[in-house]
């Protein structure tokens, strides 16, 4: 059964972030990616959520260690790049990124200090 199948609702919490702005500083991780209630309604109107990273995109998604110790809920809002290295007090990775998890993926457009470092993550 799709979404299109089914009479219910479906909603994204635990799955998609409810705002793409930072907790700390505000900043936008995701300009071209909707905030949860929009990506709510566009997936039971019609399954499809258009979601479009650019180089201003800091959308990653790091080990649950990592993201515990920024004192951070899973799904509990996004945090830029220099606010998560603030919170755990030191500068982030490529180890420190959840291998293989297509958000991490190189060839996803990306902010040049999110690509610094996670250079070197693999698919």
């Amino acid at each position: 059964m799709t979404i299109l199948h089914n009479d219910e609702p479906q909603s994204m919490k635990g799955v998609y972030p409810e705002s793409h702005n930072c907790i700390d500083c505000g900043y936008n991780t995701a300009p071209g990616c909707p905030p949860r209630e929009l990506a709510e309604f566009l997936m039971n109107r019609d399954g499809n959520v258009p979601m479009t990273y650019t180089r201003d995109s800091e959308v990653y998604i790091v080990r649950n260690a990592v993201w515990k110790a920024a004192g951070m809920e899973p799904w509990g809002g996004c945090l830029c790049i220099p606010c998560l290295e603030r919170r755990i007090g030191r500068r982030l990775r490529p180890k420190d990124f959840e291998y293989g998890h297509p958000l991490n993926w190189s060839e996803l457009p990306c902010t040049e200090r999110l690509r610094d470092r996670r250079e070197g993550v693999a698919r």
